[in-house]
């Protein structure tokens, strides 16, 4: 297949990739809700007076490091039904629920110490170097995003998953470099402008923070 023929069959199917770019989005900022939750609680116990409950936040936080996601994609995977029970209905678990999941539990161990770091900060009163923590946690998104490909692995229809079944739509293996290409150029496209602003914000912030009078 000639390049130009590649380039069509990719302008034919860039409105299912794109469908699929959107479930990378939307599991992602499920991720990032969840674990920043879960983190935030933890930070604010590892700051307080309870120095048992700071200590069971401090260890629930060295926990979250050190899972492996994508190992974690298939333990949430077998771990959770597909369908519960609540009462008299039966509620469904759709799989981009359990990849959200899977994905918080790394996000919940870098909230808990970034936060931590900002309510410190804070109560100094280096509200300049606490307002750090918004674009440390928008840089973490870029990271979950690009790791939100995992969720392939599980049965959510996201853009890799979409990417393979193009590949064994059109038949032609000569395809596989142009169509895995075009999907991480969806990831690049999302993910170098978000951080590439990202670091000019954060360069500003910390350049207020020096020039601040003390």
């Amino acid at each position: 297949m000639s390049g130009r023929e590649a380039l069509q069959v990719l302008w034919t199917w860039t409105p299912f990739l794109a469908a699929g770019f959107v479930w990378n989005v939307i599991v992602s900022l499920l991720a990032m809700g969840f674990g920043t939750l879960l983190g935030g609680a933890l930070a604010f116990a590892r700051a307080g007076s309870r120095r048992r409950l700071a200590g069971w936040a401090t260890t629930v936080t060295h926990l979250t490091r050190n899972v492996p996601t994508f190992v974690f994609l298939y333990y949430l995977a077998y771990l959770i039904p597909f369908e519960l029970e609540i009462g008299s209905r039966v509620v469904a678990v759709p799989a981009w629920i359990k990849a959200s999941l899977a994905l918080s539990i790394a996000v919940v161990g870098f909230v808990s110490d970034t936060m931590l770091s900002a309510i410190r900060d804070w109560r100094r009163g280096d509200h300049a170097a606490s307002w750090l923590f918004v674009p440390s946690w928008t840089m973490y998104l870029v990271i979950i995003v690009m790791a939100s490909s995992t969720a392939s692995v599980i049965g959510v229809p996201e853009i890799v998953s979409r990417s393979n079944t193009i590949i064994a739509a059109v038949g032609d293996t000569g395809l596989m470099i142009w169509i895995y290409g075009y999907a991480m150029l969806w990831f690049f496209l999302f993910c170098w402008p978000l951080s590439r602003g990202i670091n000019a914000i954060r360069r500003r912030m910390q350049h207020r923070r020096a020039a601040a009078p003390v």
